[in-house]
């Protein structure tokens, strides 16, 4: 069997470990975070035939990140497969197949040596690589591979066709690839020069087909969208550059913090390319210095940029983990003893270092991620069964993908990224609330003005006395329920349905005195204000 078939082998194995350790600390779920479910919603509507909505018969919005996730997805709905376990078998193979070719390329000469155990070992225990790449369902995976297979590419220097076509793809996958794709076409149209001693045209086809691609993504977007960035990009990023650049050092700190073996590693790669700067050497390895250096820096400067995002365990630094990991390696290598001691010794400090032992036996800090997308999916259930007997009201709600997923009417994102008006009315947005969280505009509300408003309440088998609204979600909503407007259009709203079930919520007064007297019991509470937010 060839080493590189053997090597796919067991990254694959350490994978599917690696993927049952994390469904087994992140609540054993299998589909996917919330955002991971509005996907879903887009890819669903595109293979039935709506188009790229949200809600069926609703504006064209570009309510996701990746273009080219959502492609595969839609193709993966129109041939009638599994959605969820099939884009989780997708990302298990990519990563699996991305970390079998930096095997390789560290270990030329054998199968096996202390850099690769270091590299396996050292991402195996990088908390929450595994969730962000393969079982957050999101597009994490697919960019972490085109990633490294750009970055490879240019080192092992690759033809133009292959390096065009990976950089085409990239820029379907994510919006930084505006940056990524001009900083990596240029040092491999730098490094093809370096080979051949002279400047050719092919060398800057790979650069050429970045920007044909990315011209026709954005002129398609503006003739079918409005605008040149997807709608979740002026829904979570401020215009503010200081909120922006202040955010995202935070993002960094916490980053380092729960993945603290960033230090050493980053470090190393820092100290490497000062000595081959310093030494005669540098000439005949730059552009593999180059390389390294370029990815260490974008991946720092992206969120210092948009400010990061609220999630934990760092989903923006996870996609170049591996490559800088294998630039760490690279560097120690002449400089550290290749003995066992070693290597295992500094797997245990970075297993220890970043709770990985914790999160394996627990639950890690990106658990509720999960939960979030099965509560609203199970509240959405709930929705469609209790008004079945009628027209389904509109909702209007805070986590927007699980929910809009399992519901059968119209869902109605308060915090913009499934809704234009909404993202596009404070380009400047709110500060002091969690990141991604500051793009609701009342007015904007009270032109949505859904029939069901979810910021507290939900379904039982008792009528509830008080509707309990979190301090967290009151201050997203910019503690609308306490405006006089709002009291005079909704109310809090404890009902039953024939079947004895009961919802509690706020709701829109017009809706509820429209309902069937016969069929629902109706019954006004008061709405309360809670101080925690679990």
């Amino acid at each position: 069997m060839p080493q590189g078939m053997k090597r796919f082998i067991v990254s694959l194995a350490i994978i599917i470990v690696g993927t049952i350790i994390a469904w087994n600390a992140n609540g054993r779920s299998l589909i996917g975070v919330d955002d991971a479910q509005i996907y879903f919603v887009y890819m669903q509507h595109l293979a039935d035939g709506h188009g790229f909505v949200y809600n069926v018969g609703g504006e064209y919005v570009e309510g996701f990140t990746s273009l080219l996730w959502t492609l595969i997805g839609a193709l993966i709905a129109l041939v009638h497969l599994p959605l969820e376990y099939t884009l989780l078998s997708i990302n298990v193979l990519l990563i699996a197949f991305l970390l079998s070719r930096l095997w390789g390329y560290i270990d030329t000469e054998k199968f096996i040596s202390w850099k690769s155990i270091l590299f396996l070992g050292m991402l195996f225990f990088t908390p929450g690589f595994i969730e962000w790449t393969i079982l957050s369902l999101l597009e994490t995976g697919l960019w972490t591979t085109l990633l490294g297979l750009i970055a490879l590419g240019i080192i092992e220097k690759r033809n133009v066709g292959y390096m065009s076509v990976l950089l085409g793809l990239l820029v379907l996958c994510r919006p930084e690839a505006m940056l990524w794709g001009m900083v990596l076409s240029g040092i491999y149209a730098f490094s093809m020069h370096k080979e051949m001693r002279e400047y050719r045209i092919a060398q800057f086809i790979p650069l050429f087909i970045l920007f044909i691609t990315l011209s026709c993504l954005i002129l398609w977007r503006m003739s079918y969208f409005g605008y040149p960035l997807p709608n979740t990009y002026y829904a979570k990023v401020s215009s503010h550059f200081m909120s922006n650049l202040f955010d995202g050092m935070k993002y960094t700190a916490k980053t380092v913090l729960q993945i603290p073996m960033l230090i050493p590693i980053i470090g190393f790669i820092l100290i490497d390319i000062i000595k081959k700067i310093q030494s005669t050497s540098y000439k005949q390895n730059t552009h593999v210095q180059i390389v390294f250096l370029s990815i260490v820096c974008i991946t720092i400067l992206i969120p210092l940029l948009t400010g990061g995002d609220h999630f934990q365990l760092s989903r923006f630094y996870q996609p170049t983990m591996p490559l800088i990991i294998v630039g760490a390696i690279l560097s120690l290598r002449n400089h550290i003893s290749k003995t066992i001691l070693f290597t295992f010794g500094s797997l245990l400090i970075a297993m220890l270092s970043s709770r990985w032992i914790v999160y394996a036996v627990s639950h890690t800090p990106l658990s509720h991620e999960w939960k979030i997308a099965i509560e609203g999916k199970n509240q959405s259930e709930q929705l469609n069964a209790f008004f079945s007997n009628g027209v389904l009201p509109s909702q209007g709600v805070l986590t927007a993908g699980g929910t809009a997923y399992a519901y059968k009417g119209m869902t109605l994102d308060l915090l913009g990224l499934n809704n234009v008006r909404m993202a596009h009315a404070e380009p400047v947005k709110k500060e002091g609330l969690m990141k991604n969280h500051a793009s609701f505009v009342p007015a904007i509300f009270y032109e949505l003005a859904p029939d069901i408003v979810w910021m507290g309440g939900g379904f039982s088998d008792k009528e509830e006395s008080v509707l309990n609204i979190h301090t967290f979600t009151a201050r997203v909503f910019h503690d609308i329920h306490e405006e006089e407007k709002f009291k005079q259009q909704y109310a809090g709203y404890s009902i039953r349905n024939g079947s004895g079930r009961w919802i509690s919520a706020i709701m829109k007064s017009t809706f509820v005195n429209g309902l069937d007297p016969d069929v629902y019991t109706v019954k006004e509470i008061p709405i309360q204000r809670i101080p925690a937010f679990d």
